[in-house]
């Protein structure tokens, strides 16, 4: 007798806005960690980002996922991508996807790491001088593997496990987020707020460096508003389905921005730029919780929050979803039967295994990359931070690329759709997305290609990171390109866009099913 795979976990709409807020990142973390590069103009960033991205990709997500031939999709971007751009873009694209999303472990896992030695310790001088330590480095790297292969655990338990720690994050994250604007708005109507003495004078704009560095750090704040095209990959695991999927994102993205420009007009007014450029990413969150007169031990409070987040929101969506998205849709067979067997729940168990693995020879070589650096943490953190930012805008690049092929093609009827931003004309659409392509193109080189300074600093740490990155990128595309060929030839009739996950479950999920159902 087989089980139907309806029987698959559904959250309800609010716990999957949490959901998307936790995938997302840590709001509050991210406004202050722009604000060290970026100062008093970081929240001219956020503006411009959320109108001329943010809404615009929102609604891009929304159309792409209202196809009406994709709707039995388990993955959402591939898929698109294998209907608009050919199966063969589809699939490099979505080994993009999943590559590239392994740069934010390298950056999400040393962050977890020193945000559990600030809820041990609240002393922000002695955790700085501590990670700066060069026998440090690899306790980081180790700790960080082990970590990864935890979420990994989790990732493998499924939505259930996933979308429980998920909302729970969500929630953790944004009331924190919470206590910081009620917190801010409450000192500023009660008084001045003094640094080393001196009343903080708030700027709203000050002349703007665009140095190499600094187009690069722009990739870190478009990743923090992005990422919703991840979600659509949890679409059948909504109560409500598509109606609610679209109720979820435009609640994400409204709310996400409103709290983001908030968030950094309110930094501006609290800690002077030019002290939170020189407390670098580790510490500038708890200097500004202390600017508005909370305790030290605070900084313990804040550092367990951004823990919990991190390691429960995050981790945990960003290690599944990207998986999920590559294994389950890619050519049936091409990366052999048992990275792309699913159980019950269409969650690739052996592909979550191999990611596992990859990573860990990723941090192990880019540590020993840094390991001679006379830099401390930060510089290495922002490193990671640009070769990750840049990164993740390489998907979202083969994803305008399709959307504009889709709107300039809209009358094929393979792209039957109920939903058209702007209207269904070609101009209005493209003329929405353009911006997004060239701030994109500037980010993702300037990121991905370190700046000739870096050359001179740490030229082994750097040409590691050259490797990693441009390199890297290169030669995934032609290893794509050449299994995809080999495919393809053994293979000339299946031009299948997605796969449909088998509705005979393993005896060991319907042995689950059955008693879910006596439950």
């Amino acid at each position: 007798m087989s089980v139907n795979t309806d029987h698959r976990h559904q959250m309800s709409l609010v716990t999957f806005l949490f959901f998307s807020i936790a995938g997302g990142g840590f709001i509050l973390r991210s406004i202050i960690n722009q604000y060290t590069n970026w100062g008093y103009n970081s929240w001219i960033l956020y503006l411009v980002a959320t109108l001329i991205y943010a809404i615009p990709y929102t609604f891009m997500v929304i159309e792409l996922s209202s196809i009406k031939q994709l709707r039995e999709s388990e993955s959402g971007y591939q898929t698109w991508l294998n209907l608009i751009l050919g199966r063969k873009m589809g699939f490099i694209a979505g080994f993009f996807y999943f590559y590239v999303n392994i740069f934010y472990f390298v950056d999400l896992l040393p962050n977890v790491l020193t945000y559990g030695l600030y809820t041990i310790y609240a002393d922000v001088e002695y955790v700085t001088a501590l990670t700066t330590q060069a026998w440090f480095k690899p306790i980081i790297s180790i700790s960080s593997i082990s970590l990864f292969w935890l979420a990994t655990y989790v990732s493998m338990k499924g939505p259930k496990w996933l979308a429980t720690l998920l909302s729970f994050a969500g929630y953790a994250g944004f009331s924190l987020t919470i206590v910081f604007l009620v917190s801010a708005v409450f000192k500023l109507s009660t008084g001045t707020i003094m640094s080393n003495g001196v009343p903080v004078v708030p700027k709203y704009y000050e002349a703007m460096d665009l140095s190499w560095g600094m187009i690069a750090s722009m990739s870190w704040a478009l990743q923090s508003l992005g990422g919703l095209e991840a979600l659509a990959a949890y679409k059948r695991n909504i109560r409500g389905g598509e109606r609610s999927f679209r109720i979820g994102l435009l609640l994400n993205v409204t709310l996400f921005s409103i709290v983001m420009i908030a968030c950094a007009l309110l930094t501006n007014m609290i800690l002077p730029a030019e002290q939170a450029a020189k407390l670098g990413l580790l510490s500038a969150i708890y200097v500004v919780f202390q600017q508005l007169g909370f305790p030290m031990w605070w900084t313990n409070v804040i550092a367990f929050f951004l823990l919990l987040t991190t390691l429960c929101g995050s981790l945990m969506l960003w290690t599944a979803a990207p998986v999920k998205m590559l294994f389950v849709d890619a050519p049936k067979g091409i990366f052999g039967e048992k990275l792309s067997e699913t159980n019950h729940e269409g969650t690739p168990i052996n592909a979550l295994k191999l990611q596992g693995i990859l990573v860990t020879i990723i941090i192990i070589i880019f540590m020993l990359g840094q390991m001679n650096a006379e830099s401390g943490i930060n510089s290495i953190l922002v490193a990671v931070k640009n070769l990750n930012g840049g990164a993740a805008t390489l998907p979202v690049l083969f994803m305008l690329a399709g959307y504009i092929k889709l709107r300039w093609d809209s009358n094929n009827p393979e792209y039957a759709r109920d939903f058209y931003f702007l209207g269904k004309g070609r101009l209005f659409a493209s003329l929405a997305v353009i911006p997004i392509v060239i701030i994109f193109s500037a980010a993702t080189f300037t990121a991905l290609v370190p700046a000739p300074e870096l050359w001179v600093e740490n030229f082994g740490g750097t040409l590691i990171q050259f490797i990693l990155g441009p390199m890297s990128i290169i030669a995934v595309t032609i290893y794509c390109s050449i299994i995809f060929d080999r495919w393809r030839v053994k293979n000339p009739h299946d031009h299948s866009h997605f796969n449909v996950i088998s509705t005979e479950n393993t005896k060991e999920d319907k042995i689950k099913l059955d008693t879910q159902e006596l439950m």
